[in-house]
């Protein structure tokens, strides 16, 4: 994860080329209820100024993140899932009743995937990128950018040239598990 920027713009076609990939990304159903909010140029300190004011900015560790060009947001329609799952070839199921038949809700889990692989992309193609939630602007968010309010956020991914120099973040230091730790063959062992 890149936290640092340069200002240097992004051509259209390289976050166009991005979210063509997040469009194959794995969708439940073939669902098609992941959308995408591509904020660039003078839009960028728009949301910045919705989200993180200049006040908020002071002290913030990561200042060359707002130089990011474009930000991509995530967003979900749970209710485009539900939808497809009350159709035919799905009804047997029982997720087209409603949101809270879905024990595991898959709009997260898809809009997770298309976040990781515009990540995955971004990184191929040697840029920086950065995937943060929206929290409590989401709401905001929405307003000021027009966003349905159907539409749910998965979060938001900043997107650049990378600075050679990037502070870490203090939860790198976390230690990993080992594999060993983490994955279990045949049966789960502790």
């Amino acid at each position: 994860m890149s936290r640092s920027f340069t200002d240097s713009k992004l051509d259209d076609e390289v976050v166009d080329g991005l979210i063509r990939l997040a469009r194959f990304a794995p969708r439940a159903g073939n669902t098609q209820g992941i959308e995408f909010l591509v904020i660039e140029s003078a839009q960028v300190e728009k949301y910045w100024e919705t989200t993180f004011n200049e006040k908020s900015r002071a002290g913030f560790p990561w200042p060359d993140l707002f130089k990011a060009p474009v930000l991509v947001l995530v967003w979900v329609d749970p209710e485009i899932y539900v939808a497809r799952y009350s159709e035919e070839d799905k009804r047997e199921s029982g997720l087209g009743v409603d949101s809270s038949a879905w024990p595991t809700p898959y709009w997260w889990v898809d809009g997770g995937m298309a976040a990781m692989t515009i990540l995955l992309g971004a990184e191929a193609r040697g840029l920086g990128a950065l995937f943060f939630g929206l929290f409590e602007h989401e709401e905001r968010v929405k307003t000021e950018f027009g966003v349905p309010q159907r539409f749910k956020s998965v979060g938001a991914i900043a997107l650049g040239v990378a600075t050679s120099e990037q502070r870490r973040s203090s939860s790198s230091k976390r230690p990993k598990k080992k594999l060993d730790g983490i994955v279990h063959r045949g049966h789960w062992t502790t």
